[in-house]
């Protein structure tokens, strides 16, 4: 795989805008249609509201979901409406804490219901925690090959895993599907997913799939442009994250010269100028950011050795391989305030 301006950043950029994809309605219910075949009829898409993305813990540590949606469902044949929250985790990689970490939001977000009860005034009506859906999204062109329950996190006593909340997210994994059978789907949204899908394929064979998703994708464009522009965004960032420099460059021309529609072709050539300006300001942002990291991890190499004499090998391993700026700056910060190394925390 070529690295395009640093893999983080651009890797950042296609999961934002993956996320921004699925908040317009008709590409949620399109996704909710594959994940829940059985229910994506009763969620009403184009009323869903997305939650704030960041729960507090009592210790003021953050967990981050993706997409929390609530959206509200049709319970049987008649007019009552039930709001269940869907969380769509898009994970590119394996994490074995998913399990956790989705129910981790889903506790904090019936502790918010449960707060939000016991501030009505008596009498109150039985509390009701909403229904909560967990789903992963992942687009890794493998299958998951981690923890997909709570129980596979936990360690012996064996006997005690019974008591356990039986939890299970619902796992969606793109690498069920080839992308040609994306393609025939007829849904936009899965269609602009088989150029996901087709990440680690041959140069011919994701040429291929890369023009005939920019081709199927073209019909949006009369119906919906903005739509079209932002399942575009999504096509073309990702080639230019997955695809080396001359094969990228080949494809977008292609792709544009391909437009009999005036109008799209000059649109797709605007799209290949600025993200080539995108790519840029990453190159950029990601320098700028690896300066900062090494800055910080001298101060604070430099701080503890004053302090209290050479370091552990083991120590300045776990400095180095830091990057989060928050982390190290919090850590600097702890410095002249430590009583010994062993209390030291990053």
């Amino acid at each position: 795989m070529a690295s395009v301006a640093g893999d983080e950043p651009i890797r950042d950029a296609v999961d934002r805008m993956m996320r921004e994809s699925l908040q317009n309605p008709e590409n949620l219910r399109q996704f909710l249609e594959q994940a829940v075949p059985d229910l994506a009829g009763g969620f009403d898409c184009a009323r869903a509201r997305l939650l704030d993305r960041e729960f507090p813990l009592e210790d003021w540590r953050r967990r981050e979901a993706d997409l929390p949606f609530e959206i509200p469902y049709r319970v049987g044949d008649t007019e009552v409406w039930a709001l269940v929250c869907v969380l769509l985790e898009h994970q590119s990689d394996t994490d074995p804490l998913i399990p956790l970490r989705l129910l981790l939001f889903a506790v904090l977000y019936w502790d918010r219901q449960w707060h939000e009860w016991e501030r009505l005034k008596p009498p109150r009506p039985p509390l009701q925690l909403r229904p909560v859906l967990p789903i992963v999204l992942y687009t890794a062109p493998r299958p998951w090959g981690s923890n997909t329950s709570l129980r596979e996190l936990l360690g012996e006593p064996a006997a005690f895993q019974a008591f356990a909340p039986d939890w299970r997210p619902l796992f969606w994994n793109l690498s069920e599907r080839t992308p040609e059978q994306l393609l025939q789907t007829g849904r936009e949204w899965l269609q602009a997913l088989a150029v996901v899908r087709a990440q680690e394929e041959s140069a011919d064979t994701f040429e291929r799939v890369f023009r005939e998703t920019v081709r199927q994708l073209t019909a949006l464009h009369g119906r919906d442009q903005v739509r079209w522009y932002d399942l575009m965004r999504v096509v073309f960032t990702y080639a230019a994250w997955k695809r080396p420099e001359p094969e990228r460059a080949r494809l977008f021309e292609a792709v544009k010269a391909a437009q009999d529609d005036l109008a799209q072709r000059e649109e797709i050539g605007k799209m290949s100028e600025k993200l080539g300006d995108t790519l840029v300001d990453i190159a950029m942002a990601k320098g700028r950011q690896q300066g900062a990291l090494l800055t910080r991890r001298e101060d604070l190499r430099a701080l503890l050795t004053k302090r209290f004499g050479p370091l552990p090998e083991d120590l300045v391993q776990r400095i180095e391989g830091t990057n989060d700026l928050v982390r190290l700056q919090t850590a600097v910060e702890q410095v002249l305030d430590l009583k010994s190394l062993e209390d030291f925390q990053l």
